[in-house]
C-alpha cells in the first residue's frame, strides 16, 4: 500500500508541473464568467443593465440609488469577468443595507489593456457624479482579486478630486496588488494554490498591461502611497498566492494612520468562481456590512 501511495503522490506532482497552455487556462476564465445575475438574483432584485459611456454596467435594484449605492469591480485577472461570487457578494451586501449596486464589467484584456479597466471605472464614476445619482449620498467601492487591486488604484486616484465624491469605504477581498508577483513570500503560499495560478496569473498580467511597466503603481497599488484612502476592510484567505502582499498592504496602511478593518481567514478567498460557504466567510461578510452600515449612516 505503500508503494501505491507513493505512486499516487508523485504522479499528482508530475501533472501539477505539466505545463497547461495559457489560452486552454484563460478560454476556461472566459467561459466562467457570468455577464448577467445568477437566477437567485435576479429574483431578488430589480435587475437593469446600463451603458454608460463606452462601459457596460448593471443594476441591482437602481431605485435605491437615495439609500447609498455599492459600486463593485469584479475578479478575473483582467482577462474575465464576473463570476457568480461576485454577483452573490454585491447581491448579499445590497440586502443587508436595502441599497443599490453596480456592477461595473470594464473592459478585459487581451482586447483592451492598461489603463482601459481604470478608465472605464473612472468614466462611469464620472457620469454618475454628473447625472447627481452618485452626488448626493455616500458610496462604497468594493473589489476582489483583480477587481480589488483596481478598487485601491481607484480609490487612489480620487484623492484630492473636488469634481466628484471620494467613496466612504473601500472594500478589497484577496486584491491583486502586485502584478509583477515579485515578492518572495509568495513561494509559502505557492505550493497549495490551485494548480498552475501563478502560470495563469503572469500571463494574464502580461496581457493586460501590455507595454506599460508591471510595477506601475496604477497596475500594482502596493508601489504606491496608500496614504489619505477611507476607512478599509482588507481580507484575504491564509491559502491565498495574494497573501504575502495583502500583509504589507496591511502595515501600509497601519502606518498611513488608514481606518483599517483586516480579516485572514482559512483556505481560499481570491478567484472565487463560486460562492464560498463556511463560518469564516460568514464573518468577513458581517464586518462589511457593519463598515457598510456605518458609513452610510455616517452620510445620511
Amino acid at each position: 500500500m505503500g508503494r501505491v501511495r507513493d505512486a499516487v503522490v508523485t504522479g499528482a506532482r508530475a501533472v501539477r508541473r505539466i505545463p497547461i497552455p495559457s489560452a486552454l487556462s484563460h478560454q476556461a476564465l472566459r467561459e466562467a464568467r457570468s455577464p448577467q445575475p445568477p437566477s437567485h438574483v435576479q429574483k431578488k432584485h430589480a435587475v437593469e443593465n446600463e451603458m454608460i459611456g463606452r462601459t457596460r454596467s448593471v443594476w441591482l435594484d437602481g431605485h435605491r440609488v437615495d439609500r447609498g449605492i455599492i459600486v463593485f469591480l469584479h475578479g478575473g485577472a483582467y482577462v474575465s469577468g464576473p463570476f457568480a461570487s461576485d454577483w452573490a457578494w454585491l447581491s448579499r451586501q445590497c440586502d443587508a443595507r436595502g441599497c443599490a449596486g453596480l456592477m461595473i464589467d470594464y473592459r478585459n484584456a487581451p482586447d483592451h489593456q492598461h489603463p482601459v479597466a481604470l478608465d472605464d471605472a473612472e468614466a462611469v464614476l464620472n457620469a454618475l457624479t454628473a447625472d447627481g445619482r452618485l452626488a448626493d449620498q455616500p458610496w462604497v467601492l468594493a473589489g476582489q482579486h483583480a477587481g480589488g487591486g483596481l478598487a485601491f488604484s481607484m480609490a487612489r486616484r480620487l484623492r484630492g478630486r473636488t469634481d466628484i465624491n471620494a467613496p466612504a469605504a473601500l472594500i478589497a477581498m484577496s486584491p491583486w496588488l502586485d502584478l509583477e508577483l515579485s515578492n518572495a513570500g509568495i513561494t509559502e503560499t505557492d505550493q497549495i494554490d490551485p494548480v498552475h495560478e501563478r502560470r495563469l496569473l503572469r500571463d494574464a498580467a502580461r496581457r493586460y498591461a501590455g507595454r506599460t511597466a508591471l510595477d506601475d503603481p496604477d497596475l500594482s497599488p502596493i508601489n504606491a502611497s496608500l496614504e489619505g484612502l477611507p476607512p478599509v476592510h482588507l481580507s484575504v484567505g491564509m491559502r491565498d498566492l495574494f497573501l504575502s502582499d495583502v500583509r504589507v498592504a496591511k502595515l501600509q496602511l497601519e502606518e498611513n494612520g488608514v481606518d483599517l478593518s483586516y480579516r485572514e481567514i482559512s483556505g481560499r478567498l481570491g478567484l472565487q468562481l463560486f460562492v464560498r460557504k463556511g463560518e469564516d466567510i460568514e464573518r468577513v461578510h458581517r464586518e462589511q456590512a457593519e463598515l457598510i452600515e456605518r458609513v452610510f449612516d455616517i452620510g445620511s
